[in-house]
């Protein structure tokens, strides 16, 4: 049995929801420049990115590319279960970020805490966003290029 292709259509919008999300961290961290008693809109925004950030895991997950990897290269299972993993963890430091802007709203020394914990958070996304190419590029380039 022949393995599915993932279209090209599924990696657009995976790579859509990538940029959709791209576009929140930004206005996230303009928002969080604002001071204490200034930071409802970024906790209002770091709300909706606690649900985007879980459907769009959800997304890559079932029925995602990550499925898809499974099914052409099941040697590569490990990697997409590290993945998922990282999304869990991903998204428990969301819902904290999230929690802790409302005290942010209150202290200063709390708002360059969240800055901080916020933009640490970024970077992991930025690694894990980049171990996901890859994974997609060895399975779809070499694993299938190799079964040719």
């Amino acid at each position: 049995m022949k393995a599915t292709q993932l279209s090209p259509e599924a990696l657009d919008t995976i790579a859509d929801e990538h940029e959709s999300l791209a576009n929140l961290y930004k206005r996230i961290v303009d928002a969080l420049q604002a001071g204490p008693g200034e930071l409802l809109p970024a906790a209002a925004l770091l709300d909706e990115l606690v649900e985007r950030v879980a459907e769009h895991f959800a997304h890559e997950e079932q029925g995602g590319y990550y499925f898809h990897v499974v099914e052409v290269a099941p040697w590569r299972t490990p990697r997409v279960e590290e993945l998922k993993r990282e999304h869990a963890e991903l998204l428990r430091v969301t819902v904290r970020i999230a929690q802790g802007v409302r005290m942010a709203n209150e202290s200063l020394l709390w708002c360059v805490a969240v800055r901080k914990e916020f933009s640490e958070f970024l970077r992991r996304c930025i690694e894990h966003e980049a171990k996901e190419n890859r994974l997609v590029q060895e399975t779809y380039i070499v694993d299938l290029a190799a079964a040719d």
